[in-house]
C-alpha cells in the first residue's frame, strides 16, 4: 500500500513538472504578438490576485449584414492578425477554419449580436457643433430636441436628458454638462461576435491585482504580449503599460 501511494505521488509530481515544462516551452518557442487591452474586475478572493482582461479583439465587427447568424456559441473562430506601426496586432479577417497561412489567434465564440451606434450633432448654447457618439445613451433622442448631455473626462457621453423631462435632472459628480439643440441623428448598425481566447485572466503577485487595475485606469490602455502555438492557441507571456514597461 505504501509503495502504491508513493507511485501515485510521484506520478502527480511528474505530471505537474510536465505541465510547467510544457508551458515554459510554449512561452519560449511561441510566435509573439502584442494585443491592446483594458483590465476589469481585478480580484477574485477564491482564486487569488489576478487581472481580468478584455481585448480590442474581443468584440469583432463582421463584414456580413445578413440576419442569419454566422457563428454560434462555443464554435471555434480563427482571427487573422497583422502588426501595426505601433507594434500592436490588429484584425484583418475572421474564419471558421484554420487559415492556410499568416499569423492568427484561435478563440471560441461567446455570442453573436447586433450593435447600434448613434451619432448626434449637437449645437451647444455657445453655437459650437459637437459630434457625440454612443452605443448606449442616445435611445429616444431626435432632431430638434433640446437636451443636456453629461460627458466624462474623456468627453464621452455618460447619459443625457431632455429639457421637457417630467422631472428635474442634472449631471452628477465630475461629469461635464453640455446643453444644446440636436441638429442631426444618425445610426450605424453592425453585426458583431464576442470571442474568448483563453487569455482573459493574468495572475499577479499577492496584492498587485487591484493596484494594477486602479493605477491603469488613469494611464490608459495596457499591452499584453501573447505567445501563440502553431494552432493559434495563446498564452500570456508579459503584461505591459502602453509605454512598454513590464508590469508584475
Amino acid at each position: 500500500m505504501r509503495t502504491k501511494f508513493i507511485i501515485i505521488v510521484l506520478l502527480q509530481v511528474l505530471l505537474l513538472f510536465g505541465i510547467i515544462g510544457y508551458r515554459e516551452h510554449w512561452l519560449a518557442t511561441g510566435d509573439k504578438v502584442i494585443l491592446k487591452t483594458m483590465p476589469v474586475d481585478p480580484r477574485d478572493v477564491f482564486r487569488g490576485d489576478y487581472v481580468k482582461l478584455t481585448y480590442e479583439i474581443t468584440d469583432i465587427t463582421l463584414a456580413s449584414d445578413s440576419q442569419k447568424p454566422e457563428f454560434v456559441p462555443g464554435q471555434p473562430i480563427f482571427v487573422s492578425l497583422e502588426t501595426g506601426t505601433d507594434g500592436v496586432s490588429f484584425i484583418t479577417s475572421v474564419s471558421k477554419e484554420t487559415p492556410a497561412e499568416g499569423r492568427f489567434i484561435q478563440g471560441r465564440v461567446r455570442h453573436e449580436y447586433n450593435d447600434t451606434t448613434r451619432t448626434v450633432i449637437l449645437r451647444d448654447d455657445s453655437g459650437i457643433k459637437r459630434e457625440l457618439s454612443s452605443r448606449t445613451w442616445f435611445m429616444g433622442i431626435k432632431k430638434g430636441d433640446a437636451v443636456t448631455v453629461c460627458l466624462d473626462n474623456q468627453n464621452s457621453p455618460s447619459f443625457f436628458f431632455k429639457d421637457d423631462a417630467p422631472y428635474k435632472q442634472s449631471c452628477y459628480g465630475k461629469l461635464q454638462s453640455v446643453h444644446g439643440i440636436v441638429e442631426e441623428v444618425t445610426e450605424y448598425r453592425a453585426k458583431k461576435v464576442n470571442v474568448e481566447y483563453g487569455i482573459e485572466s493574468y495572475f499577479v503577485e499577492e496584492g498587485k491585482g487591484i493596484q494594477i487595475e486602479q493605477g491603469h485606469a488613469a494611464r490608459g490602455p495596457l499591452k499584453v504580449e501573447v505567445s501563440l502555438r502553431k494552432d493559434g492557441k495563446g498564452i500570456i507571456s508579459r503584461l505591459m503599460t502602453d509605454e512598454g514597461r513590464e508590469m508584475r
